[in-house]
């Protein structure tokens, strides 16, 4: 029987095309395009890679943004916010209820916070009546446990913030949906194949700029789903140590962006003579990126291949991917100690 994760990994193309045809383009720029505001992004694991991502994506564009965990967020003092009064926060959530993430908003209002926004699945949650405003993905909810295509949905939410803050032309997105058909067609037979590698032990996953939080997600998905060993750098601190493990039990997934492809590029030839696998995902590579969509809207392309080597790779050790060991689907903490 098909997996639920199944199911949605490769229900994404419909799903963002749903997701896309709901946007609001000009709710970004009212919202955020007040070049004196800073944002901050936060999440809870998933959505904490998430939020990393889209904190690059909004520096790209011009914005002061930074990332951190809502458990940093709510643990810190004010100088967490250095300036809150003209602090946006962007808060990242499927469910809406993960309890970090809420107190992350209180705490936010607090310390004097400008505006909330958050970026969600489910628009009808305490979270979202929090916020002031709320962009939604109500087509990627899930029955998983882990997160696959509300990740990528939420995703591209964020890139199109990022783009309308630049001042791109939004209809790039319209191309997503078919890249990601594509993408996913064209991927799942090498990744069933390097999942099923019974040489492999552990994989390295890297990335720069936004495709870092990419990177890490892919980390996360492969430790959920298939309990397998895997761990996420930036790519060029790659050489900076962790290339001393590469041998031929571990594997490389590079993702390689086009504005960093010849620095990228060159830590892989480094580490080629050591025998791992290197697997490359971007614009002309092992996996291609279509090269004209813009990059602002390229991460989510990213990550669909490396949600097929979780699924894989659990399905080669007789896992059940809908549902990863001593995980749930959302994270309640007892709040009754709760420090102000």
């Amino acid at each position: 029987m098909t997996s639920h994760t199944e199911t949605e990994i490769l229900s994404q193309p419909d799903v963002w095309r749903r997701t896309i045809d709901a946007l609001d383009p000009m709710g970004f720029v009212d919202r955020f395009g007040d070049q004196s505001t800073d944002v901050l992004v936060t999440g809870c694991g998933s959505t904490h890679y998430l939020a990393m991502s889209a904190a690059a994506l909004l520096r790209d564009a011009g914005v002061r943004a930074w990332a951190l965990p809502a458990s940093e967020l709510i643990a810190q003092a004010s100088p967490t916010i250095p300036s809150p009064e003209r602090t946006t926060l962007l808060a990242i959530s499927r469910s809406g209820t993960t309890t970090e993430t809420l107190m992350a908003v209180e705490h936010f209002r607090r310390l004097g916070g400008r505006t909330v926004g958050v970026i969600t699945c489910y628009p009808d949650t305490p979270l979202a009546a929090a916020a002031d405003v709320v962009w939604a993905a109500p087509a990627a909810a899930e029955e998983s446990v882990a997160q696959t295509r509300s990740f990528s949905s939420m995703l591209v939410i964020a890139s199109a913030i990022a783009g309308a803050l630049r001042g791109a032309d939004l209809s790039a997105l319209h191309r997503l949906p078919e890249a990601a058909a594509q993408i996913l067609a064209g991927s799942r037979d090498q990744m069933s194949a390097l999942a099923g590698d019974g040489a492999l032990d552990s994989f390295f996953f890297l990335g720069s700029g936004p495709l870092y939080g990419i990177a890490s997600e892919g980390m996360l998905k492969l430790k959920e789903m298939s309990l397998t060993g895997s761990e996420s750098y930036h790519t060029l601190e790659f050489r900076h140590g962790p290339m001393s493990m590469c041998d031929g039990t571990r594997a490389v997934i590079a993702l390689v962006s086009p504005e960093r492809a010849d620095l990228e590029e060159a830590v892989l030839s480094d580490i080629a003579p050591f025998g791992s696998q290197i697997v490359t995902v971007g614009p002309e590579a092992m996996h291609p990126i279509p090269a004209d969509i813009p990059s602002w809207a390229t991460p989510a392309l990213y990550l669909l291949p490396l949600q097929l080597l979780a699924l894989e790779r659990a399905l080669d050790r007789n896992l059940d991917p809908d549902n990863p060991r001593h995980l749930t689907a959302v994270i309640h903490l007892d709040v009754s100690s709760e420090a102000s």
